[in-house]
């Protein structure tokens, strides 16, 4: 009698995978769901987007301590560039755009890589929206009252001169822009040089220098733009290193586009992966114990603290400028008639300015005032004046 051979199901054998491949999909399987905290989180953010968009102000400033009732109406005294497009409306659009790009981009990358480093800087660098109230204090930055702006009694935000606009919230594709031109383009270079060239022997240097020069254009090009087209107001500015001064479209251009890259720069230097894959965030991250347990908090962490800290340096390089009186040179005319002109020091009222006037918050000790605007103000000239 012959026997045959039973026909026995042998197991599947898998193949490791070659070194740095990535590991098998396993077969059926599908993305997965999301988990109830994903939910809730999604659900929490898009009931907060609805409430901030109820709740805003728009057309024109609404507290009376910013608001002109003569000027409601009224055109603005100089016709800004290219006055036949409505940069408000688009402006506002495009950063509504952007927004949802980066949120829906970020998410996506996260889903896939829990953790990522250029993620976790875009989380860092929406994180500034928290200061940009006394940023723009500290600037002397005025926005458009006609844009969509915060309801003006919410405490921190209300120190923005006149209004604090929700395209504040828009900073993560501002700042890390350059890093994502910067990279790749240090990539290239390293592609034609040996390794005994600069870019090889010092890359960090390497990519801060292109971050600096990058970065300095970009926000010189879209500041130039957004003064003109009266998007926003540099109402006080020094004279050295300033163009268009003492024009309602004048920007210190050697102070704010070199300053900012003093951000730029180290989200690049964060960013950037050596030869062991691993971004400098992550290396410095190792540092620390809490690395050992939450390696992502602890990533995030270092670039929060690094990018806030340049942000705060930032901004107060330019205190210390108002403060001493050093920016003394105000944008005239007066660019937005609906509402009162911000003047702390009185520097609108001495060209001839005929007010309304608003100190705004803070304009007393925190600017070396401690008895507040002065109430008596010689006019030095009417360059300011609107009337004729």
């Amino acid at each position: 009698m012959t026997t045959s051979k039973s026909h026995e199901s042998t197991p599947e054998i898998i193949e490791p995978p070659a070194s740095g491949a990535p590991p098998p999909i396993p077969s059926g399987g599908g993305r997965k769901p999301l988990s109830w905290k994903a939910i809730t989180g999604w659900v929490l953010f898009l009931a907060l987007t609805v409430l901030i968009l109820a709740t805003a102000q728009r057309n024109g400033p609404a507290s009376p301590d910013n608001v002109n009732p003569d000027g409601a109406g009224k055109p603005p005294p100089v016709e800004p560039l290219w006055s036949a497009i409505d940069f408000v409306f688009w402006g506002q659009v495009l950063g509504a755009v952007l927004l949802a790009i980066t949120i829906v981009v970020s998410a996506l990358v996260w889903r896939r890589h829990p953790g990522h480093p250029t993620i976790l800087m875009v989380l860092v660098s929406s994180t500034l929206f928290w200061w940009d109230p006394i940023n723009n204090w500290m600037i002397g930055l005025v926005y458009n009252p006609d844009l969509w702006h915060f309801p003006r009694d919410i405490p921190w935000l209300n120190i923005s001169p006149i209004i604090m606009p929700l395209t504040s919230v828009i900073y993560a594709p501002y700042v890390l822009l350059p890093y994502f031109l910067a990279m790749p383009l240090l990539k290239a270079i390293q592609r034609r040089r040996g390794p005994d060239a600069f870019v090889w022997r010092h890359p960090l240097i390497s990519i801060a220098l292109m971050t600096f020069v990058i970065g300095a254009v970009w926000d010189a090009a879209q500041e130039v733009l957004l003064t003109r087209t009266q998007f926003l107001t540099y109402s006080h500015v020094i004279e050295f290193g300033s163009i268009d001064v003492g024009k309602n479209s004048q920007f210190p251009m050697l102070m704010a586009s070199v300053l900012i890259t003093i951000i730029m720069i180290p989200a690049s230097v964060l960013l950037y992966r050596d030869d062991t894959g691993k971004s400098q965030a992550e290396k410095i991250a190792q540092r620390f114990r809490l690395h050992a347990k939450r390696p992502t908090l602890a990533t995030f962490l270092v670039m929060l603290v690094t990018i806030t800290t340049a942000m705060m340096t930032f901004s107060s390089v330019f205190w210390l400028v108002r403060a001493t009186g050093a920016a003394d040179t105000v944008a005239c005319p007066w660019p937005y008639p609906e509402a009162k002109t911000w003047d702390p020091k009185g520097y609108y009222e001495s060209q001839g300015a005929q007010g309304p006037f608003t100190p705004g918050k803070a304009s007393d000790w925190q600017i070396g005032q401690p008895d507040g605007r002065p109430t008596s103000v010689t006019v030095e000239s009417d360059r300011c004046r609107t009337d004729g």
